[in-house]
């Protein structure tokens, strides 16, 4: 049974894409911790739906993927220890890379992030205020480190925001629906019913 939530506000939106990538959901580790939920809950095809409605409606569609590079030194230092420890999204590697299906040449890519938070050392808020952003709708991984924390940030700062519950994924059911009960959610099918066929 789907969660009963509020209509999109009638605001200039983006969807928020928060590290889609091949280490979250191919192989390793990474994968491995959220395969079960990332399969079951059928993340994948959730995340694609949504994004293309959003496009063919004109919405923005943002990705803050995860970066290690060891190369810049700078950026280097500030990335949290355990992704360098465990040499999870490197660069240069497919580890960094987006998953097949999700990236569109129409959509941006945010630069500088060395934090879970999507808005730390990126150039995130600049282009919501350049386009005009009011509403910010996050999905991807993990809902309750990344995609919370970015949602927070973004929320203190005066965004309306919403989690896209079935286009993101975390360890546990349990660890999910905390969050889900935490901010404003709403299902892919929601949103696409309000965008396009509504």
């Amino acid at each position: 049974m789907e969660n009963v939530s509020l209509p999109l506000e009638p605001v200039p939106t983006a969807i928020l894409v928060i590290e889609f990538q091949k280490t979250w959901t191919e192989k390793g580790l990474f994968h491995w911790l959220i395969r079960r939920m990332y399969r079951s809950r059928r993340v994948l095809d959730h995340t694609q739906a949504v994004l293309h409605c959003a496009r063919q409606r004109g919405f923005p569609v943002i990705h803050a993927p995860f970066v290690v590079d060891p190369s810049d030194p700078e950026s280097f230092r500030r990335i949290p220890l355990l992704p360098k420890l465990l040499r999870g999204f490197t660069a240069g590697t497919w580890k960094a890379e987006f998953t097949p299906g999700i990236y569109h040449p129409s959509d941006i890519v945010i630069q500088g992030r060395y934090a879970f938070d999507a808005t730390l050392g990126s150039n995130l808020i600049p282009i919501l205020n350049e386009m005009r952003i009011r509403q910010v709708l996050c999905c991807g991984f993990t809902t309750d480190q990344c995609v919370a924390r970015t949602l927070k940030s973004l929320s203190q700062q005066g965004y309306l925001c919403a989690l896209i519950s079935d286009a993101s994924a975390t360890f546990t059911r349990w660890q999910q629906k905390r969050v889900e009960k935490r901010f404003r959610s709403l299902t892919s099918q929601e949103i696409i019913r309000q965008w396009c066929t509504g």
